[in-house]
């Protein structure tokens, strides 16, 4: 049987993947229309309903799911089976054929270079689901009960625990927050802050129906920063800083916590790296 290589491309899971780690990379370089571009494909092309979002939940509950008994793990396998040969092939080919379509023209090629953890298991699921969706008379049963085992390992494979306080959205890989975490470091030479670590996880990682929660945290940050200013505006014998503080704490107040976009969530990022700064000179 020869060996072919896989078509990452058309593997929704591994797209996935690589769209929230350039969504992550461009927060983390400051290129908000780059991030915004691919929050934008996200939104568009795994919104529910679609055939992608379909085969994109099936990927997550099988490489995501740990699954302690092995015959229900073997019913999953079963169940997923069976949704695979609802979906409707065509129509997500050509979903397929849009979205990549897309990525070419706004990401560029390279956009496919970025590597993903797990990548071996989205691979063989996809595989699987192509195999499933054969007629009988091209299906390799063989082949199909490899996949099957292998996917069947991963089920009953115990997974790394994330905390909720860490993760807000169990469908994104844990390994993201680490790499902007390290691309910051490497940037700003310095280590996030916790205002801004959790301002990152509640941007990046909550789903539409959360941004209430963003909302509040930009909201503490917003009046702490301006209590913060306006305390230190008030012992501050320095006349150019003073000025300078003043008009900076006007723009804070002016500053929205509603309809949150990248240009805003950056702005937030420096008031919490500003309120850090001012701690300091008051403990000096």
């Amino acid at each position: 049987m020869n060996k072919k290589s896989h078509n990452k491309k058309r593997n929704v899971g591994i797209i996935y993947e690589q769209l929230i780690l350039t969504v992550s990379k461009a927060l983390i370089d400051n290129d908000m229309d780059k991030a915004k571009i691919s929050k934008n494909i996200i939104k568009k092309y795994f919104r529910p309903g679609t055939e992608i979002y379909k085969e994109h939940k099936l990927f997550q509950s099988l490489i995501r799911t740990y699954i302690k008994n092995a015959s229900l793990a073997a019913t999953i396998i079963i169940e997923s089976k069976k949704a695979v040969k609802n979906h409707n092939d065509l129509l997500l080919e050509r979903e397929k054929g849009r979205l990549i379509k897309e990525i070419n023209y706004s990401l560029g090629k390279d956009f496919y270079n970025k590597r993903i953890s797990s990548y071996k298991d989205f691979a063989t699921v996809q595989s699987l689901f192509n195999d499933w969706r054969k007629s009988e008379n091209f299906k390799d049963p063989q082949k199909i009960a490899i996949y099957e085992s292998k996917v069947h390992d991963m089920l009953i494979s115990e997974k790394k625990i994330v905390s909720l306080d860490k993760e807000k959205d169990p469908d994104i890989n844990g390994l993201i927050l680490k790499i902007m975490t390290e691309k910051f470091n490497k940037k700003y030479g310095r280590k996030l802050n916790k205002d801004q670590t959790e301002i990152i996880k509640e941007y990046v990682f909550s789903k539409d129906k959360d941004e209430n929660l963003i909302s509040e945290k930009l909201f503490i940050i917003k009046s702490s920063a301006v209590n913060e200013l306006s305390s230190y505006m008030a012992n501050c014998n320095n006349n150019i800083l003073e000025e300078k503080y003043s008009n900076v704490l006007e723009e804070i107040k002016q500053l929205k916590t509603t309809d949150i976009n990248d240009d805003l969530i950056s702005k937030y990022l420096t008031i919490s790296q500003l309120q850090k700064e001012l701690k300091g000179d008051l403990n000096e």
